[in-house]
């Protein structure tokens, strides 16, 4: 279980993530981005499955 000020540093790090898949123009980098949103969605909430049909 996380300690609550990794919780909060890894949401923080997740909005970082959102801007730069929001920003970037490379296929390739999105999916890599994507798949560093998904790993850490699991860290913060390991019992939520996130869709992302909505950003991609």
């Amino acid at each position: 279980m996380i300690r609550e000020d990794e919780h909060l540093l890894f949401i923080k790090e997740l909005g970082r993530l959102f801007e730069d898949f929001n920003h970037c123009e490379c296929e390739e980098i999105r999916k890599d981005i994507l798949k560093d949103i998904q790993l850490l969605s699991n860290v913060i909430n390991p019992d939520h499955e996130l869709s992302f049909r909505s950003i991609v």
